[in-house]
């Protein structure tokens, strides 16, 4: 086989395999913004109330960036990696998940009352902090592996943090399916 003929048959560069994960995980994205942003359209067009706990310091702008981070992060995952959008998407989406791991901790329906969920959320938030500074590191280093898998823990973190609210008598969950009856 000639040198012309080896390049031709390669269709990505070695060393730039795209992890069976990233896909998975932008339709998980897809799977909880769709009917998040849906129930949440609707509540507003119908001007029905939205659940009591979007009053409260923080629910408000913690669900809100989280939805913003679900869009972003999965077009990251879908797009090709490397090119400076890529870069700048990156770093919204860093600064975005810092927030919501912040928020997340400063959430309290009754102070000192803590419950298994927001221990379970609490402990997503603490892991994404960690994980933050070596995805930023990993993509300034070139360290490509090591950035992929934090990005990727920090997303499955924000998929499961995700899943968890959907548990009918939290915010979102109360949110979606109250928009059901």
């Amino acid at each position: 086989m000639t040198a012309i003929a080896r390049t031709q048959v390669r269709t990505r560069p070695a060393g730039r395999r795209r992890s069976i994960l990233q896909p998975i995980f932008a339709a998980g994205a897809l799977a909880l913004l769709a009917p998040i942003s849906i129930a949440l359209a609707a509540t507003v067009l119908r001007g029905r109330p939205l659940p009591w706990q979007f009053h409260l310091p923080w629910v408000g702008p913690h669900v809100g960036v989280a939805l913003a981070v679900l869009a972003l992060g999965a077009s990251q995952l879908a797009l090709r990696k490397g090119d400076r959008r890529h870069r700048l998407a990156g770093y919204l989406w860093c600064a975005l998940m810092g927030f919501i791991s912040l928020s997340g901790l400063l959430i309290q329906l009754q102070p000192g009352h803590v419950t298994v969920i927001h221990l379970a959320s609490s402990l997503f938030s603490a892991v994404n902090l960690v994980l933050l500074p070596l995805v930023i590191w990993g993509a300034h280093a070139g360290r490509r592996r090591m950035h992929r898998i934090a990005a990727l823990g920090m997303f499955a973190c924000l998929l499961n943090a995700g899943a968890l609210a959907f548990i009918p008598f939290r915010a979102i969950g109360l949110l979606v399916f109250g928009t059901l009856h």
